[in-house]
């Protein structure tokens, strides 16, 4: 399943690329005991989505799916997520999973939608499969036709009643009906596209259930404490699953610029080896990728000159602080200034 998994991952990013999405990757750059809650990020037109591939969608991470519904609120980008099975069968084509509230697509229909522009018009979830009708151009169909309400009811073996929650839209027939609908009015515009493109997440925002991520270590606890003595808000992620660790944000405090100033993503480091580095270039590329300020905080005896890390790339500054210098900070303002000089 590995293998086609990556081999999924491989034909995917040649397909954005066809199709000049700009992508951040993440999959091929981390060893294998670390797994982000995304293999990789698209963007286009100042539209972002973050690809995922699940080998089975009726198996899920909890933590992996409450990412990214959480990083999809918090940065204003949308999932595009591909599965490869269910507990069953393979996903089926033009047809959108439901799981966790979120889509799930097979790859070829992504490829579909972007080499063909074909749409799904099938939504599967608990229940079965129902399709997405034009519920106006069923009804014009129908009496271009002189076809009654009655009489089609009558064929599908549903109610009048039922038969105009279709027209009006208020209810999705099953597949089944669906193809009995086509069968009556041969023609195949009736069933709406489904555009998983612009799915909305809906996600409950509850700041005291955020700071309850996960069990934060002493370090962690203490920043927390920190940012909470300044009026700063801070939200914890699950730890590998994310390229930062935590953000934090405030509603009172903008820039001088207009530019928004938060969410701030931040990385946090007690290692002194080669892994902050990584740590700190994953961080710097999704700053980047996303246009949102960041930075790395490192332990005390941390020397910079040791492992010469670059703090800048393409105009994208991400300061490396020491937590010595965050405790220090009184007010919110200490913090901006602190971030502005590092």
């Amino acid at each position: 399943m590995e293998i086609m998994v990556d081999n999924i991952l491989q034909g995917l990013e040649s397909l954005f690329k066809k199709n000049n999405y700009e992508i951040l990757t993440f999959h091929d750059i981390l060893n294998k005991k670390t797994k982000f809650c995304v293999d990789f990020l698209i963007k286009k037109n100042n539209l972002i989505y973050l690809v995922k591939v699940f080998p089975n969608i009726d198996n899920l991470n909890e933590s992996v799916i409450e990412n990214l519904k959480n990083l999809c609120m918090l940065l204003d980008c949308h999932p595009l997520l591909i599965g490869i099975k269910n507990r069953y069968n393979k996903l089926e084509d033009n047809t959108i999973y439901l799981r966790e509230d979120l889509p799930f697509i097979s790859s070829r229909t992504i490829s579909m939608i972007l080499n063909s522009n074909i749409y799904p018009t099938c939504l599967s979830r608990k229940g079965g499969k129902i399709i997405f009708l034009d519920g106006n151009l069923v009804k014009s169909i129908r009496e271009q036709k002189s076809i009654s309400r009655k009489e089609i009811s009558e064929q599908l073996g549903v109610t009048k009643r039922t038969l105009c929650s279709y027209e009006n839209e208020t209810m999705r027939p099953s597949q089944k009906i669906a193809e009995k609908i086509l069968q009556i009015l041969d023609d195949k515009t009736i069933f709406r596209k489904i555009n998983v493109f612009e799915w909305q997440i809906k996600v409950n925002f509850i700041q005291e259930e955020k700071s309850q991520k996960r069990d934060l270590t002493d370090v962690e606890s203490h920043l927390q404490d920190i940012f909470e003595d300044i009026g700063v808000s801070t939200i914890w992620y699950k730890k590998g699953q994310l390229p930062f660790e935590f953000s934090i944000s405030s509603n009172n405090y903008v820039l001088n610029t207009g530019d928004e100033f938060y969410p701030v993503l931040s990385g946090l480091s007690q290692d002194t080896t080669k892994v902050a580095k990584l740590n700190l270039h994953h961080l710097r590329s999704f700053a980047k990728f996303f246009h949102k300020n960041a930075f790395f905080i490192v332990n005390d005896d941390f020397k910079l000159s040791n492992h010469k890390i670059r703090l800048t790339s393409d105009n994208i500054k991400v300061p490396v602080i020491k937590l010595k210098d965050l405790e220090k900070m009184d007010t919110e303002k200490d913090f901006v200034e602190l971030f502005e000089e590092s």
